[in-house]
């Protein structure tokens, strides 16, 4: 089966304050090319309704090479790189107007049921439906076994609004980045991060008080999103 392909122009809400793609605009870009790929074989957003089933996303790994600019027409390549009974891993490879590659990434999902939210076994019919390409775009998967680390101590707390909320009624995945960057130190605001991980531990809803912890570590920054109501690692956010 041939790569899902897609494009997308660079809008104004991708850009940051040097008018190129930010960190947060590669996922969206990446998020949305994740659900018409889905969607091409109707498991999309907008077969919800019909399937009772959705994907849930375990973590989000970026590699950016270039960043493209307001406007630039970006082609985006995205398959399925493994299938198994419990997980899929998804990747993705971002081409500018020049068919230059600018940015690799992977993403790791579980099959749930919409209603329940319990995790379901992939079928052998739901993988034969993404027929999986062995291409893997990194050597290993992505560390996803956290907890919050001792003798740390929260530096920023947010409370969740409206407006972070997705279609599922959680708060969007993409947000988890928003709310750890407010948590980064303040001399880091101009730091270009070129890798950035993601690792969803559980799902965050309106309301929900969030205490961020950071911790820099071995040239990494680390920002842990912990709920205490609910005694809940909710995610860890890496920058690299």
């Amino acid at each position: 089966m041939e790569k899902f392909v897609c494009t997308k122009n660079v809008s104004l809400s991708d850009i940051g304050q040097n008018f190129k793609i930010t960190n947060r605009g590669f996922l969206n870009i990446l998020q949305e090319a994740a659900n018409l790929a889905s969607s091409s074989v109707g498991h999309g957003v907008d077969d919800i309704e019909r399937t009772g089933t959705t994907w849930v996303l375990l973590y989000w790994r970026l590699k950016i090479i270039n960043r493209a600019k307001y406007n630039d027409t970006l082609t985006i390549k995205t398959w399925a790189s493994f299938a198994r009974k419990i997980y899929s891993i998804r990747s993705f490879e971002v081409y500018n107007e020049n068919n230059e590659l600018i940015a690799v990434a992977d993403s790791k999902w579980v099959f749930v049921d919409a209603t329940s939210h319990s995790i379901l076994k992939i079928s052998d019919d739901i993988i034969n439906t993404y027929r999986p390409i062995n291409e893997k775009l990194f050597d290993n998967e992505l560390k996803d076994k956290f907890k919050l680390p001792e003798n740390i101590s929260e530096n920023y707390c947010y409370t969740t609004m409206k407006r972070d909320l997705d279609a599922n009624h959680h708060v969007n995945n993409v947000s988890f980045l928003d709310i750890a960057l407010e948590a980064l130190p303040d001399d880091l605001i101009n730091n270009d991060f070129k890798n950035i991980n993601i690792v969803y531990k559980k799902e965050l809803h309106y309301k929900d008080t969030v205490s961020c912890y950071y911790k820099n570590e071995d040239n990494k920054h680390f920002v842990y999103l912990y709920t205490k109501e609910s005694n809940t690692l909710n995610g860890v956010v890496i920058f690299k």
